[in-house]
């Protein structure tokens, strides 16, 4: 499969586009809630704006009444004009606290490319945020480099699951324990509703319909439109379903293989998300200075974001499917406030420093433990030699009724 690029052609709309694609209703007040949909964070993966701009026309050509407000960003502006997934960083791998935090405190001009496209999102998400909102969502529209079905990424809190839930494509869980810096745990970390859609290959005309459709489904699910104003909202969700039919409903992330820096990885050609393989599978070919080897698969699971391009160091991901019985089980014991039992785990303690954080002592705990943390909506954050950190969301320990803090900007 050849690497994903753009053509020339098709950056012709690309040029000069403006950070804020549109906002809904443009005049109203600052209640209800506030959704973003950002498109675009990669340069190579322009769908997603085109899918903002399609949905937006159609909302000013029916005037349709919004409820709320829908803001369409543009997330990697100059990325997208050149048809490259980044010029300088990868811009969906910087959200993170310290990043953000230098970000914020420079007194120079900020130079670099990446530096400049999140300064000017840091900017319109806090002008955006001024306001009495009583939820804040972000839809994060992207492709993969890789075909194969649509599906959603979501951190597991019990606020993120009916969003992504009403569209009717695959789940994704556990990003967040094998990536850092990304817009969408960036947005959940602030308590927010963050669920970011991959709408299938990034060349294929249908991963625009795939986005169209995700867009229309979630400005009802948020209640930003009532579903009798939308035509064709059932044909919409039909055009999801039919392109993710078999596949399971929830998949967690249990591996990522990362590329060394400055090694030569191509990944086998055919691979497809979703697409199932063996433990001990060949998937892909690298050559990090001491000679070709070959990568085999650590598991039997399915393959996800195969890497097909030639920036990124994630050459591939290995999820397994979640049965319901465990999603319903998460979320009973969540509701039973239940958490304060998991101190009682052999090598678990509390971090009575840092609200919703366990420390994981891996010399004592058992082999189940991570997968009983999990359960109780706790992700791996850090690991300091045997002392493993995790962290819950903040919905899932009694600030979701509370308002989240505003992120600051300063000089963007």
């Amino acid at each position: 499969m050849a690497a994903t690029s753009v053509s020339s052609n098709e950056l012709d709309d690309l040029q000069g586009l403006p950070r804020v694609l549109g906002v809904h209703p443009p005049h109203g007040e600052a209640r209800g809630t506030l959704l973003f949909v950002v498109g675009g964070i990669h340069g190579n993966e322009p769908a997603g704006v085109r899918a903002i701009r399609k949905v937006f026309a159609e909302i000013e050509r029916g005037g349709l009444a919004v409820a709320g407000r829908v803001v369409g960003l543009v997330g990697n502006a100059r990325a997208l004009a050149q048809g490259k997934r980044y010029l300088a960083m990868d811009l969906n791998r910087l959200w993170t606290e310290g990043r953000l935090g230098a970000l914020r405190a420079s007194s120079e001009p900020l130079r670099d490319s990446e530096a400049l496209e999140q300064g000017a999102m840091l900017a319109a998400f806090e002008e955006h945020l001024q306001g009495d909102w009583e939820r804040v969502i972000l839809l994060d529209l992207h492709s993969t480099s890789a075909g194969g079905a649509p599906f959603t990424i979501i951190s597991d809190t019990l606020q993120n699951r009916p969003l992504a839930f009403a569209l009717p494509v695959p789940v994704l869980l556990g990003l967040e324990e094998r990536i850092e810096g990304t817009l969408l745990s960036w947005f959940a970390d602030q308590g927010h509703v963050a669920l970011c859609l991959e709408g299938g290959q990034s060349e294929l005309s249908s991963t625009l319909d795939h986005h169209v459709a995700a867009l229309w489904l979630t400005l009802v699910g948020a209640g930003c439109l009532r579903s009798a104003d939308v035509p064709g909202l059932d044909e919409q969700r039909a055009l999801l379903q039919s392109s993710a039919d078999s596949l399971p409903a929830v998949v967690e992330l249990r591996y990522r293989y990362g590329i060394p820096q400055g090694a030569l990885f191509e990944m086998k050609p055919g691979f497809e998300n979703f697409q199932s393989v063996r433990r001990g599978e060949v998937l892909a070919r690298i050559d990090a200075g001491s000679g070709e080897h070959e990568v085999q698969s650590p598991l039997a699971g399915r393959v996800l974001m195969p890497r097909y391009q030639t920036l990124g160091d994630d050459g591939f991901f290995l999820g397994r499917e979640v049965r319901p019985f465990w999603l319903r089980l998460s979320g009973w014991l969540r509701r039973a406030h239940l958490s304060w039992t998991l101190g009682l785990l052999p090598g678990v303690r509390r971090d009575r420093t840092r609200q919703g954080e366990l420390v994981v002592n891996r010399g004592i705990a058992r082999w189940f433990t991570v997968e009983i943390l999990h359960l109780f909506g706790y992700r791996w954050r850090s690991r300091e030699g045997r002392l493993v950190r995790f962290v819950r969301r903040r919905d899932e320990f009694g600030t979701a009724g509370k308002k989240p803090a505003r992120p600051r900007v300063h000089g963007a």
